[in-house]
């Protein structure tokens, strides 16, 4: 009987703690997704990009906790203490290269163990040196990969790619002394392409009589399948696309972790009224079609300059003719070194228009964009920004576009990241 009673007591207790791990299930809520947002004060492109992570963080159900820090802030310990405190599943720091230097170092000496997401200006040697030895899992999105295979069109680019620097030391110098292949360099074979393409469609529309202004025209007709994927253009003249290569920094090199897809919802956009508009004449004379290239050769962003120029000196090499009635006019650069710098930028932009370029690209870094873009305008050039993607660069401006996608795309693309990252 004391048996029967021990083992009936027994199973109430059992079903009284099934019970009590049934409430349990039932009230526990799943934990908070927190992101940790840390942003440098008046720095446009520090806080745009946080702005869009932010927005796209929180309409997903997740926590944002956002701090600002002034400039020439070197030591970053308080704002990591901050993080762990909060309990952050992530932590979003979209900075310059030289603040992020520091901003790594502090990280690697208190051995952060929470991701820390970043832009796309991570793709850079400095960040690699500062990361050196370091243990720590960082994240930052790219227009372009290597390492992702799925694509033809990319693949083959590659492979030509690798093989262009190999045949010239220039070349490979130009890239930074390896055969890696930088996403401005695949940004810029497809702007080069896009603009070859707008020169193609004008001339049939009008033969030996076009100008930039029909070049300009032929842009906002174009949809092209590149390297970096499917472009077409807003009425920004900004590029539509919806994807981005997830990479990781892990022993001193850049890993390729994913594509990550957003839908874009941005509509093709229609050509302005450049009625009005003379532009820049085709040189009948000497059968030849000029291609400005407006790039930092020398300076701060000479490194990313001479890389865009290599993908569009690349794409020229591939296909530089083009037949105009019965005669075959060959395209050629004219590049133009704005010395990554404000008081430069305006007489190089002004040596392409005197050059009769029928379209211009570039340049990296969007202040230098920007200070050429009255020039450009002007002269009713229409030029196209390879990794510029900073709003401003196209905006009120009907004379320029850009390939890469914007900064508020990339936000949201590492919001979706940050996202599926701590799922």
């Amino acid at each position: 009987m004391k048996k029967f009673i021990s083992f009936v007591l027994s199973i109430v207790f059992i079903c009284i703690c099934c019970v009590g791990c049934g409430k349990n299930q039932i009230k526990r809520v799943a934990p908070l997704k927190r992101a940790y947002i840390l942003a440098e004060k008046s720095n446009a492109y520090s806080l745009g990009l946080s702005a869009e992570f932010q927005s796209s963080f929180e309409s997903k159900g997740g926590s944002v906790i956002m701090e600002t820090f002034p400039a020439n802030t070197k030591d970053f310990t308080d704002y990591f203490k901050n993080a762990v405190e909060k309990e952050a599943n992530v932590i979003f720091a979209p900075n310059s290269v030289e603040v992020s230097e520091n901003i790594l170092k502090t990280a690697a000496e208190l051995k952060v163990e929470i991701p820390i997401l970043a832009g796309e200006n991570f793709e850079d040697a400095d960040i690699l040196k500062a990361l050196k030895g370091a243990e720590l899992d960082v994240y930052f999105p790219a227009s372009f990969d290597e390492a992702d295979t799925s694509d033809e069109v990319a693949n083959k680019f590659v492979k030509g790619f690798k093989d262009f620097l190999k045949s010239d030391k220039e070349n490979k110098e130009m890239n930074g002394g390896d055969y890696t292949v930088k996403a401005v360099s695949a940004l810029g074979f497809d702007a080069y392409n896009i603009a070859l393409n707008a020169i193609r469609t004008a001339v049939k529309g009008k033969s030996e009589d076009i100008t930039s202004v029909d070049v300009a025209n032929a842009l906002w007709d174009i949809e092209y399948n590149g390297v970096t994927g499917n472009t077409s253009f807003d009425n920004n003249g900004d590029a539509i696309k919806d994807n981005a290569y997830i990479k990781k920094i892990a022993k001193n090199k850049f890993k390729f972790i994913k594509k990550q897809t957003i839908t874009n919802y941005r509509k093709k956009g229609n050509a302005p009224d450049y009625s009005g508009a003379d532009g820049i004449k085709l040189d009948t004379k000497n059968k030849k079609i000029i291609i400005g290239v407006y790039e930092p050769i020398t300076g701060k962003y000479s490194k990313a300059g001479m890389q865009e120029y290599l993908g569009i000196k690349y794409a020229n090499s591939l296909d530089n003719k083009v037949k105009i009635g019965s005669d075959e006019y060959d395209v050629e650069l004219y590049l133009s070194d704005n010395c990554s710098d404000n008081k430069q930028a305006v007489t190089a932009a002004s040596d392409i228009v005197k050059k009769n370029a029928l379209i211009t690209l570039g340049s990296y870094g969007y202040e230098m964009s920007v200070l050429a873009s009255d020039t450009f305008s002007a002269s009713n050039i229409p030029a196209i920004a390879v990794s510029c993607l900073k709003a401003s660069v196209t905006e009120n401006n009907n004379w320029y576009f850009r390939v890469c996608c914007l900064d508020s795309f990339e936000g949201t693309v590492m919001a979706q990241f940050a996202w599926t990252l701590i799922s």
